[in-house]
C-alpha cells in the first residue's frame, strides 16, 4: 500500500524539487546566474575512481544481460563514457564500451569507439574489442575510397603499437586494393601482413592467389609449420606440411612429420589402426633419409602385427633391409610378401592385385617373366588404365620388347612408369640426351618412389646426377631460423600442453567483498600457444557457479567471454585473464541476502560444448576446472547494527558507503523474506526497518557526493517508498553530477512513464551532457540543436492533472 502511494505522489515531490531549483535560477540576477553555470559546468570535471568503478558495474550487469535492448545499450554507453570522465586511467571500460556500441549502432559513436581503441590499444591487447572497434568505424564510412584512407590513416598512426592490429589493417588494405585491381599495391600490403603476423591466414591466401611466385617453397613450408604449431591437433594441417616436406625432398623432416601425424592419429582414434595414407609415405621418407631406412622395417612390422598386409609396404621394407645391408632379411621380406600376394590374388581377382603383384615384380622383386605375366592379367582386366598400360610397357622393356612397349607407352597417358619405360628405349635408340630429360622428367613426378630410385641408377649409370630444384641445406636453414633445430615437434597430448586455473585471492569471503577473480592459461608445451579460431584453443570462456548451503541455486553461464589475444603464449608462460564473478544472478543474491552462508562452486569451461550429457570442454582430456569459495553471512546483534549506524556521523567515507551497502542489502533481504516462509536463519526486529532506511537517508542527504552516489547505486535492489523517493527527487538539483545522473537513472528505472516531463527537462536544461544523455537515453524526447530558457516550469498542478 505504500508503494502506491508513493507512486501517486511522485511527480509532485520531483516536479516541485526541480521547480524549486529552476525558479532560484530565474530570480537571480544576469551576473549570478552565469557564475553559478560557470560552476555547475566545471563540475563536470570531477576524479573519483570509485564512482566511476559503480557506473561500470552498472554498465557491465546491462551490457552482459541476456534480454538488454536499445535504451539499456545507449544508458550503458553513457555509464562508461561517464567513468572516464571520472578516471581517465580507467582503461577497462573501454572493451565494453566497444562491444556495446558495435553491438547496438543505431547511434554514431565514432569518437568514443576511436579514442577508446586509441588508448586501449597496446602491444598485448586482446584482438577481440579491436577487431569490434575497427569493424563498427569501417561500417560508418560510405565508400571504399573513405575506409581506404581511414585504413591508411589508422596503419599511419596507430602502427607499431601491436603487430597483430597492424597486420589486419594491412590485410584489409590489400583486399580493397586488390578490388580495385591495383595489384600491385595489394601484394605489398599482404607481404607487410604476413610480415608483420605470420599466422595470418587470410593475408596469405590472399596472396597466393594474387601473385604465387613471391610464395618461395620455403615461405609454404614455413606457412604450414605456423599452422601445426596452431592446432596441434589438426591432422589434416599435420599431413599437408608432411606432404609438402616430402615433395621439397626434405625427408628426415618428412618422416619426422608423418611420425608425428601417425602418433597424432592414435590419440584422436585410440581404437583404429593408423592408415595407409599415414604408414606407407611416412615408410618411403624414411626409406630416401640418410640413416634412417631401419624405420621402415618397424611400421612394415607394426602393420603386420595389426593383422593387415600392405605388398608395397613390404616392398619398402625389403629394399630397405637390403639398403642397410641386411641381405637375409631382405630376401626372406619380399619372398614372404611375394607369397602372400599371390595367395590373395587366388582369392581376390581384381585389376588392382593384379598390377600390384605385377609393379611388385618390376621394382621391388625384379622378374622379367613374373612382370610381363602379372601385368598382361592386369591390362587384359583393364584395358583403359594408363597405370595398367605403363607397367605392361615397362615389363616389355625388361624383356627388351621395345617396340611393343612404345607402342603402350604412346597411346596413353604419361606417368612416372611410363616415362621410365619410354626413357629405356630412348637410350637403346641412341637418343642419350633425351633419354636423359626423359628420366630427370620422372623424377620429378614423384622424387622418393622406388620407381625414382630405378631412374637414378640409370642416370648414374651413363655418369649424370639429377640435382633437386630446391636446395634442402638452405631451406633447413632458414626453418631452423624460425623454430630451431627441432623442426618438427614431439606430439604432446592438450591435456599435458596446456594448464588452466580460476584464482581467487583466498577462499573465504565476507559480505559486500567483491572477491576478484582471473582464468590462468599456461602452456607447458614446446610450442607458442596461439590462441585463435583455427588455433589448439578457440578462446570461448564459460563459467557455471552452483550455489549451495542456506541458499541453493545453478546459475549456467553466470560468465561467458571470448579472449583473442594479441601474442601467442611462450612456452612455460602463462597468460592472465581477468573476469568478474560476482556478477548477474549471483550478484543479486550475494547483495540481497547478507546474512546467508553459501558456498559457491564455480566450472569453468575453455570452448565449451553442450552435448546430451551436458556441458564439457572441447579438449576432452582437459577437465572442466572447479573452484568452490565460501561466503559467510553477516551474523547481526542490536550492538552491531547500532555501532555501524551511529558510525555515519563521525566515519569516514569508506565506512558511510559500506554501511549503506549493508543496510541496503538488509532491507532487500526483509522484503524478500516478508511475505515468505525464511529460506534461512536471519535476524529481525520491529525497529530494524526503520533504522536501516535512517542510514540510507542519511547518506542522501550527507554533503559527500562520492558516498550519495554509493548509496544511490546500491538502491537499484530495492523498491522505493515515498520518503525514499522525497529523498532522491532532491538529489536532482546536486551540484555533483554524478549524483543527478544516478538518481535520475534510478527514478526513472523505478517509476516508468510518470517520470517522463522530469526526463524532458532534464534532457533540456542540465548543466552535464551525462545527466542530459542519460535523460534522453532513459525516454526523454531528444531537443533541438539550440537550447531556449524554458516557456515551461513543471510544477505540482502538473502532477496531480
Amino acid at each position: 500500500m505504500l508503494k502506491s502511494k508513493a507512486l501517486l505522489v511522485l511527480s509532485a515531490v520531483l516536479f516541485s524539487s526541480l521547480t524549486a531549483g529552476a525558479q532560484r535560477a530565474l530570480d537571480l540576477d544576469q551576473d549570478t546566474k552565469d557564475e553559478i553555470e560557470r560552476l555547475e559546468t566545471s563540475s563536470d570535471e570531477l576524479f573519483s575512481p570509485s564512482v566511476g568503478q559503480i557506473f561500470y558495474e552498472i554498465a557491465y550487469e546491462l551490457a552482459n544481460s541476456e534480454d538488454i535492448n536499445a535504451a539499456q545499450a545507449k544508458q550503458a554507453i553513457i555509464f562508461l563514457d561517464a567513468t572516464l570522465s571520472l578516471d581517465s586511467r580507467a582503461n577497462y571500460v573501454r572493451p565494453v564500451l566497444i562491444k556495446l556500441a558495435y553491438k547496438y549502432p543505431d547511434q554514431d559513436h565514432s569518437k568514443l569507439v576511436y579514442d577508446s581503441l586509441v588508448n586501449y590499444l597496446d602491444e598485448s591487447a586482446d584482438l577481440e574489442p579491436i577487431r569490434e572497434a575497427v569493424r563498427y568505424l569501417l561500417e560508418r564510412l560510405n565508400s571504399r575510397e573513405q575506409r581506404e584512407q581511414f585504413l591508411q590513416e589508422m596503419l599511419q598512426n596507430l602502427g607499431g603499437k601491436n603487430d597483430a592490429l597492424d597486420s589486419e589493417l594491412a590485410t584489409l588494405l590489400g583486399l580493397l586494393m586488390a578490388e580495385k585491381a591495383d595489384f600491385e599495391a595489394a601484394q605489398l600490403h599482404l607481404m607487410y601482413a604476413i610480415d608483420k603476423n605470420k599466422y595470418n591466414k587470410l593475408a596469405f591466401a590472399k596472396l597466393a592467389e594474387l601473385a604465387p611466385e613471391q610464395i618461395p617453397p620455403v615461405m609454404y613450408l614455413e606457412h604450414l609449420r605456423l599452422a601445426l604449431g596452431e592446432n596441434p591437433t589438426n591432422l589434416d594441417t599435420a599431413m599437408a606440411f608432411a606432404q609438402f616436406a616430402e615433395q621439397l625432398q626434405l625427408y628426415q623432416t618428412a618422416a619426422d612429420a608423418y611420425q608425428y601425424c601417425a602418433e597424432l592419429f592414435r590419440y584422436l582414434y585410440p581404437s583404429e589402426d593408423f592408415p595407409a595414407q599415414i604408414y606407407l609415405p611416412w615408410m618411403i621418407s624414411s626409406y630416401n633419409t640418410q640413416r634412417n631406412q631401419h624405420r621402415c622395417l618397424q611400421i612394415a612390422d607394426q602393420v603386420r602385427q595389426s593383422g593387415r598386409f600392405n605388398l608395397l609396404s613390404e616392398a619398402i621394407a625389403g629394399k630397405a633391409a637390403a639398403k642397410i645391408g641386411d641381405t637375409e632379411q631382405a630376401v626372406q621380406i619380399l619372398q614372404t610378401a611375394e607369397d602372400k600376394a599371390r595367395q590373395l590374388v587366388d582369392y581376390e581377382s581384381q585389376t588392382t592385385n593384379y598390377q600390384q603383384l605385377a609393379w611388385f615384380y618390376c621394382f621391388a622383386l625384379s622378374d622379367e617373366d613374373n612382370a610381363i605375366e602379372w601385368a598382361n592379367k592386369a591390362y587384359s582386366v583393364e584395358p583403359n588404365s594408363a597405370t595398367a598400360a605403363a607397367i605392361l610397357a615397362y615389363s616389355l622393356v625388361m624383356n627388351s620388347q621395345f617396340d611393343w612397349a612404345k607402342f603402350f607407352i604412346d597411346n596413353y597417358e604419361h606417368n612416372q612408369i611410363a616415362e621410365l619405360a619410354l626413357a629405356q628405349i630412348q637410350f637403346a635408340q641412341g637418343q642419350k640426351d633425351a633419354a636423359i630429360d626423359t628420366l630427370k622428367s620422372a623424377i620429378t613426378k614423384d622424387p622418393g618412389s622406388l620407381e625414382a630410385e630405378r631412374a637414378k641408377e640409370i642416370l648414374a649409370q651413363y655418369g649424370t646426377e639429377y640435382i633437386p630444384p630446391i636446395d634442402a641445406d638452405i631451406t633447413l636453414a632458414a626453418l631452423r631460423n624460425s623454430f630451431g633445430q627441432t623442426l618438427v615437434p614431439a606430439f604432446v597430448g592438450p591435456e599435458k600442453a596446456i594448464s588452466v586455473q580460476l584464482n581467487t585471492r583466498g577462499s573465504k569471503f565476507s559480505y559486500g567483498s567483491n572477491f576478484s577473480a582471473s582464468i590462468v592459461i599456461t602452456n607447458n608445451s614446446s610450442e607458442q600457444l596461439v590462441i585463435s579460431d583455427d588455433g589448439l584453443l578457440n578462446g570461448d570462456i564459460r563459467i557455471d557457479a552452483n550455489i549451495t548451503g542456506d541458499l541453493n541455486k545453478q546459475i549456467p553461464n553466470l560468465v561467458s567471454l571470448k579472449i583473442r589475444p594479441a601474442l601467442p603464449v611462450k612456452p612455460g608462460r602463462s597468460i592472465v585473464i581477468p573476469v568478474r564473478l560476482v556478477t548477474a544472478e549471483l550478484r543479486t543474491i550475494l547483495l540481497t541476502s547478507p546474512q546467508a552462508s553459501v558456498d559457491i562452486e564455480f566450472t569453468l569451461y575453455l570452448d565449451p560444448v553442450t552435448t546430451e550429457q551436458g556441458v564439457s570442454n572441447k579438449l576432452t582430456d582437459i577437465e572442466p576446472f572447479q573452484l568452490v569459495i565460501k561466503r559467510q553471512g553477516v551474523n547481526l546483534t542490536a550492538k552491531y547494527l547500532r555501532n555501524r549506524f551511529s558510525s555515519l556521523t563521525r566515519g569516514r567515507q569508506g565506512q558511510k558507503i559500506k554501511t549503506a551497502q549493508l543496510f541496503t542489502g538488509l532491507l532487500a533481504e526483509q522484503n524478500a523474506m516478508a511475505n515468505t516462509e525464511p529460506l534461512y536463519k536471519f535476524m529481525y526486529a520491529d525497529w530494524m526497518p526503520a533504522m536501516l532506511k535512517s542510514t540510507l537517508l542519511h547518506n542522501l542527504t550527507d554533503d559527500d557526493w562520492v558516498a550519495k552516489a554509493h548509496t544511490i547505486a546500491g538502491m537499484l535492489c530495492l523498491p522505493l517508498d515515498y520518503e525514499l523517493t522525497e529523498a532522491l527527487a532532491e538529489n536532482l538539483n546536486e551540484a555533483h553530477w554524478p549524483v543527478r545522473m544516478m538518481a535520475l537513472y534510478l527514478l526513472a528505472k523505478k517509476q516508468g512513464s510518470n517520470f517522463n516531463k522530469v526526463l524532458n527537462w532534464t534532457a533540456k536544461y542540465d548543466s552535464s551532457i551525462f545527466v542530459r544523455n542519460m535523460a534522453i537515453a532513459s525516454g526523454a524526447a531528444k531537443p533541438q540543436e539550440e537550447v531556449q530558457e524554458p516557456t515551461y516550469q513543471p510544477s505540482r498542478d502538473d502532477s496531480e492533472n
